[in-house]
């Protein structure tokens, strides 16, 4: 990425004080952002439907009220010109249904949240630094990052 373009990242989450945290954690991280939060995700769909804002990153967290983060990536995928945003599935559960359900859809990277604040930052750090953002679809074996 070049050091003067700004990253657009959305994230999807319900609970404030998960994306308070997000939004901390990426102020530790040395790259340009720009952050976007929506508080679930008929409002995710809502600013994405509007057809003014692309993302380069969206990270959605998996259990939300209203629409959960699977339906919202279900229509992601399904919309247009969204092919090259990668997809980032946040959750406390690994369970196996939710990993192949996720996977199957078409998300990224599935990460379970980290407990603490430094795990946090490291999970940003692997997903804004690394050459995931271009790096075409990951194995399964690859597709699960934990704190």
């Amino acid at each position: 990425m070049s050091s003067n373009k700004t990253l657009q990242i959305l994230l999807a989450d319900d609970d404030d004080d998960d994306a308070f945290l997000f939004h901390e954690a990426l102020d530790q991280v040395s790259v340009k952002t720009d952050l976007v939060v929506a508080e679930n995700g008929m409002r995710l769909m809502q600013i994405l439907n509007k057809g003014d804002y692309k993302p380069d990153l969206i990270f959605l967290d998996m259990n939300m009220p209203v629409k959960n983060g699977l339906e919202c990536l279900e229509e992601i995928k399904r919309l247009d010109g969204f092919d090259d945003v990668r997809v980032i599935i946040l959750s406390t559960s690994v369970a196996k249904y939710m990993l192949d359900s996720a996977y199957e859809n078409g998300a990224n990277l599935y990460i379970q949240k980290p407990t603490s604040f430094s795990g946090l930052v490291d999970i940003l750090k692997k997903c804004l630094y690394s050459k995931f953002r271009q790096d075409p679809l990951l194995g399964m074996e690859q597709f699960l990052i934990t704190d």
